[in-house]
């Protein structure tokens, strides 16, 4: 599968099947969100971030062995659902998708479609990574369809450009980034947060966290399947 419009036939199984826990067996593949206020608030530099970090530094806490990363990045279109594995495409300059494969994505697909046919697409997209051991989604609507086990949510300083019912999602979320002078509502506050701009020290606070969660969520699925 290079680059396809999805066709409704393609729809797949149901995509909150695949991403929140009914995958059977210790090793399926784990999801982590990242979604954001506004466009350019920056999903795709945290996401490069903590694909760069783990290549560098695997954590003992997520896995003994390398775990397998990959990313589905989502834009919003106007035309028909389209899925694209295509490396030619994905790895043209100055594409976010080519900044998640230098971070060290195994893989990426690159999800175009707007409302009508998503669920479809992103089934199918999740499907294709399911050979990996933990895959970052990047996009709000992606969030709310696949239902990934760990939410990050970037709130940006300027309010004005927040898109409206935000905090719906971002109510969602287990991790909050946003500086400290951005007022946010009090279930929000009381999330585990760290500022945008992630210093070195932040920075390891911010990946322990995230480590521990993949475990927390590795365990809570082990847990499930062996009472189940």
């Amino acid at each position: 599968m290079k680059k396809r419009k999805l066709q409704p036939a393609d729809a797949g199984p149901p995509v909150r099947d695949l991403c929140s826990g009914a995958i059977h067996g210790m090793n399926r593949t784990l999801f982590i969100g990242i979604g954001a206020s506004h466009s350019g608030a920056g999903k795709t530099t945290l996401a490069s971030y903590i694909l760069r970090h783990f290549a560098l530094h695997p954590s003992p806490v997520i896995s003994r062995l390398s775990p397998r990363w990959g990313a589905i990045k989502y834009t919003r279109t106007s035309s028909s659902p389209e899925i694209i594995t295509d490396r030619t495409i994905l790895r043209e300059k100055g594409k976010d998708t080519c900044r998640l494969l230098a971070a060290g994505a195994v893989d990426v697909v690159w999800v175009r479609s707007g409302t009508f046919g998503l669920a479809g697409a992103l089934s199918t997209a999740a499907a294709g990574l399911s050979h990996l051991d933990l895959v970052l989604v990047e996009g709000n609507s992606a969030i709310e369809f696949l239902n990934p086990d760990i939410v990050i949510f970037i709130f940006g300083k300027e309010r004005a450009h927040w898109k409206p019912h935000i905090d719906g999602l971002a109510a969602r979320a287990d991790i909050i980034i946003a500086d400290n002078d951005v007022q946010l509502r009090a279930d929000l506050q009381a999330k585990q947060r760290f500022p945008r701009g992630l210093s070195d020290d932040i920075a390891k606070g911010f990946v322990t966290a995230l480590a521990r969660m993949v475990h927390e969520r590795r365990a809570e699925t082990r847990d499930a399947e062996e009472g189940g």
